[in-house]
């Protein structure tokens, strides 16, 4: 009887991966591999998942190299192409000639292409203390560079651009030759603390941006809230940006510029509540307004930006 049962055990039929109905597809079950580990999926040797998988992850991620110790960090294709593409130059030329690392486009300008070309003894050619990439190797770096640097899906990168940041405001009380008010603070990150008899709060706010001027900047409002974070239906004013602006001296130094304007009446406002203020302000190179301060941002910002009726 036993060996019946093993016999019978022994000319079950294996299940063929992808056969079984009761289990969900599973594509890699379609994938084959050769002897030394390979796959038969084809790789552009131009594209990026090929520079990395037959240039950077051989002969640049190994110990004491770009394996993570230091950037850029080619362990694997997502962290070499975030600190390749758009990512600025740490260890520059004698002239200070780059900028970024990788250059969608240009390969004279991407330190990259310099590294891996270079015949400067002193600064030496990429990959250090080991043979130096062939022709073609050289060819398909610059064939990825030329054809805009796309990420593995075909993405073509955009230049980072910082959201709009501000250095602070300045309120005064009625007019700007009034009472300063920004300074009647318990200390510096605490609310304002505004006098009875005020009412109009005159504001103005200082903005920076890398790519546009800060009278350039759109949208331009001013919210108030007695809640910290919730500004859905809060109170909303406008604000002017001037190209002349108004000069000031806050807690930092100074005079500093400020160029966006709004006048927000008390009327209505109730004494002994702290109320909050949230700045909205977009750039040319963002689709949606930033807020100054935003939920996340530091707790002393809420307080700094806010202000209590005596």
């Amino acid at each position: 009887m036993t060996l019946l049962l093993l016999s019978m055990l022994s000319c079950k039929r294996e299940t063929i991966p992808g056969e079984d109905p009761s289990l969900p597809f599973n594509p890699f079950d379609t994938v084959t591999y050769d002897q030394n580990g390979g796959s038969n999926i084809n790789i552009d040797p131009n594209s990026f998942l090929g520079i990395h998988t037959f240039i950077l992850a051989k002969k640049c991620a190994v110990s004491g190299c770009h394996d993570g110790s230091f950037e850029p960090d080619y362990r694997t294709v997502q962290s070499a192409y975030n600190t390749l593409v758009y990512h600025p130059v740490v260890k520059n030329n004698a002239s200070n000639s780059f900028t970024y690392r990788v250059v969608p486009g240009d390969t004279t300008m991407s330190w990259l292409h310099e590294r891996i070309t270079t015949n400067d003894i002193i600064l030496g050619q990429m990959p250090l203390y080991d043979t130096p990439l062939t022709k073609q190797q050289v060819n398909n770096i610059e064939n990825w560079i030329l054809g805009g640097a796309p990420d593995v899906f075909g993405n073509n990168p955009m230049l980072p651009n910082f959201q709009p940041q501000t250095y602070g405001y300045v309120c005064y009380a009625e007019d700007t030759g009034g009472i300063k008010l920004d300074t009647m603070r318990a200390r510096p990150i605490d609310p304002m603390v505004i006098p009875p008899g005020v009412s109009n709060l005159h504001f103005w706010f200082g903005f920076l941006d890398d790519v546009d001027l800060p009278f350039q900047l759109t949208y331009n409002k001013v919210r108030i809230s007695a809640h910290p974070t919730n500004f859905t239906g809060a109170a909303e004013f406008n604000m002017t940006p001037t190209i002349t602006p108004f000069w000031d001296v806050s807690y930092f130094g100074g005079p500093y510029p400020y160029f966006h304007y709004a006048n927000i009446p008390t009327a209505g406002l109730i004494p002994g509540k702290v109320y909050y203020i949230r700045t909205y302000v977009k750039d040319s190179h963002h689709t949606t307004p930033t807020e100054i301060p935003e939920t996340g941002s530091q707790l002393y910002m809420f307080t700094y930006f806010a202000f209590v009726l005596q």
